[in-house]
Formats: structure tokens, C-alpha cells, sequence
């Protein structure tokens, strides 16, 4: 009976063996046949730097593997989503740089996500009077402010989400100037002699062409969101519209912690005048250069208008915010109303796997991707004149 038994086991870890064979076998056929969409973005140069983001290369043959392990194990996680250059297959990884490399700090926040970003957030706000204001810095934080914190950071944000069904967002009712109805929303009750609008960016340095360099990001105003945000605000404020518009970078020098700081910055805003209750957080897409939708995304990347080329944006959602309900709301009467006025500007709502990237300050709170990395500067700003139109007509839609 002993005999079987251990004929059995034996049986099992040959069967395991081979399963493991094959797996790598198959994931080396895939990286050498499939690779094939490595092309840089553009050929442009001119760029500024902003801060020490270098994307380490990853290993070849082992990459989809890697990649399996560090969804399910999150130490594997930080460690791969470091800067440290990593040029050797698994088993000399695992061997010779994991037991050294890994960073017990990283390691820890990774564990305890919303404890450490509460530690991490050391940026205190203090508001100066205007209508365009960067935020100043302090050394200290309430950090009770804080207490209703994001789940996710920065790099979650990177994960892929899914669009929501076109069929799940299309409004039936339609009044007489062809402008949606806004259904089961509640009714904006602002002051209109102050501003109520609140525009901010958690990635400021998020630039279009001609940057190409430090991960597509500059802290030259000119060719990133800030500038994206600016015509934004000049739109609503000439329908009438009161806005604040808040320049602060969030994400340098440092990129990690960006929903945190600008976190502090909107709590602070608005704990100051109670009267700032529409909010928007402007950001632009960022794909890969090795990404297997890449194709795919430069097609969509663009739509024409009146015979302008002009960047698409999109709404991202994140799912884990107690009032996503109603924020899930004001994104698709966004999206209807752009499909009303310009058909296609809008790609979709993204619902992120995880993640509340701020949204909870305010249930009439929109995170914006106007354009991505595949778009020059002149594309997203005719697209922000647009979007700047589109909000115009939602938030007054709101107030009737």
C-alpha cells in the first residue's frame, strides 16, 4: 500500500514538473514572436525633467510570469514596481536579488496601504486668495482630515479598467433644445456670486508631444495638464460659470504620494468655502510603448472637428468610494451630453478594478483623461475648449 502511494505522489510531482515545462516554454514562444510593437512613441526630443521616474527594464522570458506573481503576491509587487533594474530570468532574480533588494519599507506599505498614506502625507495646505492658486507647503498635517482615505496609489492607477456598456449609460429623455435630462441626480444648489467650481490636477506634470522624455511628464506648464485645466476654467468662467483653479504639482519632485498631497489640497479647499461642490481632477491617459493595445489606442486617440484634429477624453470611476453610485451618475450624464454635442469626443467611462482616487469629496466629482501620451499639446487643448462647453451644459443642466 506504501509502495502505491509513494508511486502516486510520484506521479503527481512528474505531472507538476512538466506543467512547469511547458509554461515556460510557452511564455518564451509568446515574448519572441509577439513582440513586435516596441516602436518609441515619436521621434520628438524636446522635453524638460522633472523628476527621478526612470521605467526599469524588465526581463524578457519571464515577464508574463512575473507579472502573474505580482497580482497575487504583494511584496513581488514592490519589489517588481521599484527602480531597480532588473536583467536577469527568475530563478536569478529570485536567487540573487530578492533576498537583498527588497526594501522592508516598500514592503511594509505594501501590506498596509491606507496606514502608510496617512504616514506619507507630510504636505499641509494653506490657501492664498485668487482664482488661480498654487498651493503653498506646510510641515504639518491634520490628519484627521484624512481619515476617509484612498485605498490605492499612484501605480494602482496604472491597471487596466473596463468601459461601461454603452447600453448602461444612453438617456431616453431628451428636452426641447436636444440637450439629456439629467435622471436621478440631485439638484445643484450653489452660490452663484463664488466660485463652485474646483479644478485641480493629482498629476500635474503630465505632458502631450512634443515631451516625450521622463515618462511623457514636465513641470514646463505649456506642454502638460495645468495648461489643459487653464482653458477648462476660461470656458466655464465665460458661460458664467465660478471656478478655482488650483496649479499645485502633486506629483513632483515625488510621483508616489500624488493622491495623498493633492488629497490634503482639496480638503483644505474646500473645508475653507463649503460653496466649492463641483469638482474636477484633469489628467491624461498614459499607454505604454510596449502595451498590446497600442495600436488601438493611437486610432482612438484622436477624432476630427470642424476639420481640427482634437485629443478624446474619457471618465475614470473608481469603484471602491462609499458614494460611487452618484458619481458613477454625474460621469454618464457628462458622457450623454457629449455624445449629444460632440459624438465621439467621449471614448467612455472606465471602471477601475479597484481604487477611489479622491472622488469621495463630492458626489458631483468627474477624474477627466483628456487625450494621452499619443497626443500633441495643440490636440488636447482644442479638446479642453470642448470638454470646457460639455461641463458648461452639464452643470447648468444641474442647477435647473
Amino acid at each position: 500500500m506504501n509502495t502505491k502511494v509513494y508511486r502516486t505522489r510520484f506521479y503527481y510531482v512528474l505531472f507538476a514538473l512538466f506543467c512547469v515545462f511547458i509554461f515556460f516554454l510557452g511564455s518564451t514562444v509568446v515574448m519572441k514572436y509577439f513582440k513586435d510593437d516596441l516602436n518609441p512613441i515619436s521621434d520628438y526630443e524636446e522635453s524638460v525633467e522633472v523628476f527621478s521616474f526612470e521605467k526599469p527594464e524588465r526581463i524578457d522570458k519571464s515577464e508574463i510570469l512575473l507579472k502573474i506573481i505580482s497580482v497575487s503576491n504583494s511584496s513581488m509587487s514592490a519589489f517588481l514596481k521599484g527602480e531597480r533594474e532588473i536583467d536577469t530570468g527568475l530563478y536569478e532574480l529570485i536567487r540573487k536579488n530578492l533576498s537583498d533588494a527588497l526594501n522592508i519599507d516598500i514592503y511594509i506599505k505594501a501590506q498596509f496601504p491606507a496606514l502608510f498614506t496617512l504616514i506619507d502625507a507630510k504636505n499641509s495646505i494653506q490657501i492664498p486668495k485668487g482664482k488661480d492658486i498654487e498651493v503653498s507647503k506646510d510641515d504639518n498635517l491634520d490628519v484627521q482630515q484624512l481619515e476617509d482615505l484612498i485605498f490605492v496609489e499612484d501605480l494602482m492607477e496604472s491597471e487596466e479598467g473596463e468601459f461601461l456598456k454603452e447600453n448602461e449609460i444612453k438617456s431616453e429623455n431628451i428636452n426641447l433644445e436636444g440637450i439629456p435630462v439629467a435622471q436621478n441626480i440631485k439638484k445643484l444648489e450653489v452660490n452663484k456670486e463664488k466660485p463652485y467650481v474646483l479644478i485641480y490636477h493629482t498629476h500635474g506634470t503630465e505632458a502631450y508631444l512634443p515631451v516625450v522624455e521622463n515618462t511623457c511628464h514636465t513641470i514646463e506648464k505649456k506642454y502638460n495638464v495645468l495648461t489643459i485645466g487653464d482653458i477648462i476654467s476660461e470656458s466655464l468662467e465665460n458661460a458664467g460659470h465660478g471656478v478655482l483653479h488650483v496649479t499645485t504639482y502633486h506629483d513632483s519632485p515625488s510621483y508616489n504620494g500624488s493622491y495623498t498631497r493633492s488629497l490634503n489640497t482639496i480638503k483644505n479647499v474646500m473645508g475653507n468655502d463649503s460653496n466649492l461642490k463641483v469638482v474636477f481632477d484633469i489628467h491624461r491617459d498614459g499607454i505604454p510603448e510596449n502595451a498590446s493595445y497600442k495600436s488601438k489606442a493611437v486610432k482612438q486617440s484622436k477624432i476630427v472637428i470642424d476639420e481640427k484634429d482634437v485629443a478624446t477624453f474619457s471618465i475614470v470611476i473608481g469603484p471602491d468610494s462609499p458614494n460611487v453610485d452618484e458619481v458613477l451618475k454625474f460621469a454618464k450624464y457628462i458622457k450623454v451630453v457629449s455624445d449629444t454635442l460632440y459624438p465621439g469626443l467621449c471614448k467612455g467611462i472606465i471602471i477601475k478594478p479597484s481604487g477611489k482616487f479622491n472622488q469621495f469629496v463630492s458626489d458631483y466629482y468627474a477624474l477627466i483623461e483628456i487625450g494621452s501620451n499619443f497626443n500633441t499639446i495643440e490636440e488636447a487643448q482644442e479638446s479642453a475648449k470642448l470638454v470646457g462647453k460639455i461641463l458648461s451644459v452639464v452643470i447648468d443642466k444641474l442647477q435647473e
